[in-house]
């Protein structure tokens, strides 16, 4: 009884675990190539065609060093994505992705991760 027990516990947080699981950092590449690469750059580096145009102290974040301002863990990166910069506090130059479907925005996240 007590092995079933921790059979049901352990699949139950499998399910449950973070939807890093099942994010797919190929389609979050894709999408973040059409919706973040202006400004983070192809590769995160912050040197996008558009990041020449913007301030300095506004400028994308180089997405590859890590030790995000905001985005400190998954839920975090995800409410930054779809309230944008200013939702949170931050750049009001980064836009909201409110549009985007929880899945992409993991998708997206998975992609950002694999960067570094």
């Amino acid at each position: 009884m007590k092995t079933k027990i921790t059979l049901l516990a352990v699949a139950s947080a499998l399910l449950t675990t973070s939807s890093a699981f099942a994010a797919d950092a190929a389609k979050g590449g894709q999408l973040y190539a059409q919706r973040c690469a202006m400004c983070h750059g192809e590769k995160g580096a912050g040197d996008g065609p558009v990041a020449a145009t913007i301030p300095e102290g506004m400028k994308p974040r180089n997405l590859k060093e890590g030790g995000y301002k905001y985005a400190t863990d998954d839920a975090k990166f995800k409410e930054l994505l779809q309230k944008g910069g200013a939702g949170v506090g931050l750049s009001p130059l980064m836009p909201a992705q409110s549009d985007l479907k929880p899945a992409d925005l993991d998708n997206i996240i998975a992609f950002v991760k694999s960067l570094k």
